[in-house]
C-alpha cells in the first residue's frame, strides 16, 4: 500500500520534465508535420481526409506533410493519425521546400 503515493509522485515527475518536450514538438499552423499512423499508408489517408500536402515519406510508418489551412494537426487526429508533431526538416524557416518548384532561381 505505501507504493501507490510513490508511483503517483513518481508519475508527476515524469509528466513535469517532459511536458515542455510537448511544448517545443507541439505542431504550428502552417509549418511542415511529421504524421506518424500504424503505416504509411494509413498516414497518406490521414493526410488526404485532412486536406494536406504529402512532403516527404518518413520511415515505415510516417510522412512529412503541410497544410495552409489553420488547424491541420487538429484534422489528422480525427482522421486517423496516431500522432502529430513538428517536422524536422524545413530549413532555417521551419517551412519546407515545396517539391514541385525547382530550387534553381531564375535569372
Amino acid at each position: 500500500m505505501a507504493f501507490r503515493p510513490r508511483i503517483g509522485l513518481l508519475a508527476l515527475a515524469i509528466g513535469a520534465l517532459l511536458a515542455p518536450v510537448g511544448v517545443i514538438l507541439a505542431p504550428r499552423d502552417g509549418a511542415t508535420v511529421l504524421v506518424l499512423a500504424a503505416s504509411s499508408v494509413a498516414a497518406a489517408e490521414a493526410v488526404s481526409l485532412a486536406d494536406g500536402v504529402i512532403l516527404a515519406p518518413v520511415g515505415r510508418f510516417g510522412l512529412l506533410a503541410r497544410s495552409a489551412v489553420p488547424g491541420f494537426s487538429t484534422r489528422l487526429y480525427s482522421s486517423g493519425a496516431a500522432l502529430v508533431l513538428a517536422g524536422l526538416g524545413g530549413g532555417c524557416s521551419g517551412q519546407a521546400r515545396d517539391p514541385f518548384i525547382s530550387a534553381r532561381r531564375s535569372p
